[in-house]
C-alpha cells in the first residue's frame, strides 16, 4: 500500500479530465485499473507461492524462461520501476510542496524534488529496518488521514447517489476508445507497486502465506480508498478547474475546506509522496543485489553493502530523470514500461516450473503442488495480461512516442546482454537450486 498510495492518485486525476471530459468515464478508468491490478495481486501471489524469494519480476523471468528476459526485467525495474518511480513520486512531492515552502527565484525548480530522493537515499543507507517501520507508520497515518479526508468530504459533496453526472467541453480526445485506453494506462501507474511484496518475499516470515495475502488484501483496500477519494475530488471543485492540474488534490481540498483544507492537505500529500520514494528505495536495491548474486551485474552489488550501493546507483538515475522529463510524460512512459514488464512475468505461470522439489513438505503442502497454479490464479493471470496488453497497445496507437522508453530499455539490454552473459552463466546454474534450497528451509 505504501507502494501505491504515493503519488499517482494526487495528479492523474486531473490528466485523467482533461482527457475524457466525464466525471462518470474518470470513475469508470479507476474502477477498471483497480480490478486489473487485483487480477494482478491474485496471479503474483501464485508467483510468491511458487518461489517466495527476493529479486520481483527479474527472478521470475530468468528462472522460468531465459536469463535474457530476467536481465530485461530487471533493467526495466532498474530504470522505469524504481529509479522512474522514486523520480515520479518526488517530482509530485515537489509539486504540492510549493504550496508550502517558499524558495529563492534562484535556486533551479527541481531542487525539492531532488532533496527528498537524497533525503530517502541517507535514510535507507544509515537506516535499514528502523527505516522500514517508519516508513510503516508513515502510510498508516497517510491511510487515517485520507479516511479522514473521505468522511469529511463526504459530508460537504454529499453521496454519491446524489449527484448528477459533470461533462465539460473541449476535452483533447473526447469519449474515445484510446482516450479511455490511455486514461486506464495512466490510472494503472497508480497502482503498479501492487507487487512490491514479492522484492522482499524472502525477508517475509512464511513467505509463500505472507506475500499472497498482503498482495490481495492490500490491493483491494486501495482500489476501495482511490475510488473514494476520486469521487470527492472530483466533486469537489468544478472540473473544468480541475482538467489538465497536476495539484487535483489541493484544488479540491481548497474547495472543500478554504486554505486551510488546501495546506493540511498538501502536507499529507508532501508525506504521502515521501513514503512512497522511500518504500521503492527500499524494495528498489533487492533487484539489483539479486541481478548481482547471478553475475549479472558487478559483484560490488552483491551483499548487504551491495545494497547501499544500489541504493546510491538507482538514486543518481532518479535525479537525471527529475532533471530530464515532465511529470505527464513520465507517468506515461512509466505506464506502459512497467505494465508490459508485468504482463511478461505473469505470463510465467503458463509455463511449468523447471526446478521444483517434489518431495519436500513446504508446511502441509508438497513443494510440487506448490508449482502448479490453482484455477484461479491462472483466471486471473489471463486477464490481467489480456488487459495490460490491450490498454498499452491501444495507448502506443494513440501515442506512439510514449513506447519510445520502452524501446530505448530494450536497446540497452541488448546493448549488454553480451557483457553480461559472458559472466552469468555458472552463476545462474547454480542459482538454478535457490527454490529447492528455500523449500528445504
Amino acid at each position: 500500500m505504501t507502494g501505491m498510495i504515493g503519488s499517482g492518485v494526487f495528479v492523474t486525476s486531473g490528466f485523467a479530465v482533461e482527457s475524457l471530459g466525464s466525471r462518470t468515464l474518470v470513475m469508470a478508468a479507476w474502477l477498471v485499473g483497480g480490478l486489473v491490478a487485483l487480477c494482478g495481486a491474485v496471479a503474483y501471489g501464485g508467483l510468491a507461492r511458487r518461489l517466495p524469494k527476493s529479486g520481483g519480476e527479474y527472478l521470475y523471468l530468468s528462472r522460468s524462461l531465459h536469463p535474457f528476459c530476467g536481465f530485461l526485467a530487471g533493467m526495466v525495474s532498474l530504470t522505469a520501476g524504481f529509479s522512474g518511480g522514486i523520480a515520479f513520486a518526488a517530482m509530485t512531492c515537489q509539486e504540492y510542496a510549493k504550496g508550502i515552502l517558499l524558495l529563492p527565484a534562484w535556486m533551479p525548480s527541481q531542487t525539492l524534488a531532488t532533496a527528498v530522493i537524497i533525503i530517502c537515499f541517507l535514510i535507507h543507507i544509515e537506516a535499514g529496518r528502523v527505516a522500514a517501520r517508519l516508513n510503516t507508520s508513515i502510510v498508516l497515518l497517510k491511510i487515517l488521514t485520507l479516511m479522514c479526508l473521505i468522511i469529511f468530504g463526504y459530508s460537504v459533496v454529499g453521496w454519491p447517489s446524489a449527484v448528477a453526472e459533470q461533462s465539460i467541453q473541449g476535452a483533447s480526445t473526447g469519449a474515445t476508445i484510446d482516450g479511455f485506453a490511455m486514461t486506464v494506462v495512466w490510472v494503472m501507474f497508480s497502482y503498479t507497486g501492487f507487487n512490491e511484496a514479492i522484492y522482499v518475499a524472502s525477508e517475509a516470515r512464511v513467505g509463500r502465506r505472507t506475500v499472497p495475502r498482503a498482495l490481495v488484501l492490500g490491493t483491494f483496500l486501495t482500489t476501495i480508498l482511490y475510488l473514494a477519494i476520486n469521487d470527492i475530488f472530483l466533486r469537489a471543485a468544478p472540473l473544468v478547474e480541475l482538467a489538465g492540474q497536476s495539484q487535483v488534490a489541493a484544488i479540491a481540498a481548497a474547495a472543500l475546506g478554504g486554505r486551510t483544507a488546501q495546506l493540511g492537505m498538501s502536507i499529507v500529500i508532501v508525506l504521502s509522496t515521501l513514503s512512497a520514494a522511500a518504500g521503492m528505495t527500499m524494495a528498489g536495491s533487492r533487484v539489483a543485489t539479486a541481478m548481482a548474486e547471478d553475475g549479472l551485474l558487478p559483484a560490488w552489488l552483491k551483499g548487504r553493502s551491495g545494497r547501499s550501493r544500489a541504493v546510491l546507483v538507482q538514486t543518481v538515475l532518479a535525479i537525471i530523470l527529475v532533471y530530464g522529463t515532465t511529470l505527464q510524460n513520465l507517468l506515461g512512459t512509466l505506464s506502459v514500461t512497467l505494465s508490459l514488464c508485468s504482463a511478461m512475468t505473469v505470463a510465467t505461470l503458463f509455463w511449468p516450473q523447471k526446478h521444483a522439489d517434489s518431495e519436500k513438505p513446504v508446511g502441509d503442502v508438497l513443494a510440487n503442488d506448490l508449482s502448479h497454479p490453482s484455477a484461479l490464479v491462472l483466471v486471473a493471470a489471463t486477464v490481467y495480461c489480456v488487459a495490460t496488453l490491450l490498454f498499452a497497445g491501444l495507448y502506443g496507437w494513440h501515442d506512439p512516442w510514449q513506447l519510445g522508453g520502452v524501446v530505448a530499455i530494450i536497446v540497452v539490454a541488448v546493448s549488454l546482454w553480451p557483457w553480461a552473459r559472458s559472466s552469468d552463466i555458472s552463476a545462474f546454474n547454480q542459482s538454478q537450486h535457490d527454490s529447492v534450497e528455500q523449500s528445504e528451509t
